[in-house]
Formats: C-alpha cells, structure tokens, sequence
C-alpha cells in the first residue's frame, strides 16, 4: 500500500489528542476542600506525584498508568501507524497488535471511576471542585480514542481493496 493517502482528519485528531493530553495532565484538575479551612487543587500529574509523596507507591502507579502511560502510548503507536508507508510491515502490525491491546483497557472508564470513588468518599469531610484540566484530559481522551476508531476503520477498508 505504498502511496496510500492518510486521512488527515485521523492525523489531527491523534494530534489534537496528544496536545490536549499534555495540557490535561499539568492543568488544574480538581480543588478539594476539607472543613472550610485547607484546600488543595491538583493537576493529574500533581496527584500522582502527590501518592507517590505520601506513600501511596500502588495506587500511585495504577493512576500513572492508566491516565499517563496508557493513554501516552496508544497514541505514539497510533501516530506510528498513521505515518507508515506500508502497514504490513511487521513493526505496523506489532504496533496494530499493542493499541488494540491498550484499547482494552480503557483508561477513562478507570479513571472516571476513580474519581467518582473520591468524590463520595471525600463527600462528608471535604468538597471537591472539578477545573478545566479534567475536561481537557476528557477531550483527550475521547479525541485520541475517535482518532483509534478511524484508523483502525481505514485499515480495514484498506485491506478489503
């Protein structure tokens, strides 16, 4: 498939994708307040750095990867993909094989969740004030997986051709 064209809207979506990624790991991601009186805000990575601090080496990890590393990978390999010359080539396929894989652990699905989790634990001690910094890790995400679903969908129109 060597001069296959590459479907732009794919490539700007990964793109855009990567950018909002890095924008919505170091924003302002939620402010939790405890009694009225102390009050800290986050960004995903300042929580992740904050476990990590306080002792929560586990948790710390499980967080880095699955709103870090996963999301940060499955791009790389998408982009990978997307600029290739020839898919068949055995480093696309194994790169196919890797972001099919990672997309089964859909960091979204785990991160919300945990988040929810937080919100009603922290619910009787503390207020929680979700800032921009979510929604722009949100954005990311979703972008980078339509971006997944694309090309995973050219791929496939390409080999029935």
């Amino acid at each position: 498939m060597t001069g296959a064209k590459r479907d732009p809207v794919t490539g700007l979506m990964l793109l855009a994708a990567l950018v909002l990624l890095g924008f919505g790991l170091f924003m302002p991601a939620v402010t939790v307040e405890k009694f009225y009186i102390f009050d800290s805000t986050k960004s995903i990575a300042g929580s992740i750095q904050a476990l990590f601090a306080e002792g929560h080496a586990l948790l710390g990890i499980i967080v880095a990867a699955f709103s870090l590393v996963f999301p940060l990978v499955k791009l790389i390999l998408s982009f990978r993909i997307w600029t290739a010359s020839n898919p068949a080539s055995p480093g696309v396929q194994r790169a196919i094989r890797w972001t099919v894989m990672l997309g089964k652990w859909s960091m979204l699905d785990v991160f919300m969740a945990a988040l929810v989790v937080a919100i009603l634990t922290l619910g009787m001690v503390a207020s929680v004030e979700v800032h921009v910094g979510l929604y722009v890790f949100g954005g990311a995400i979703v972008l980078a997986m339509l971006g997944s679903h694309r090309l995973e969908a050219s791929l496939s129109n390409k080999g029935d051709g």
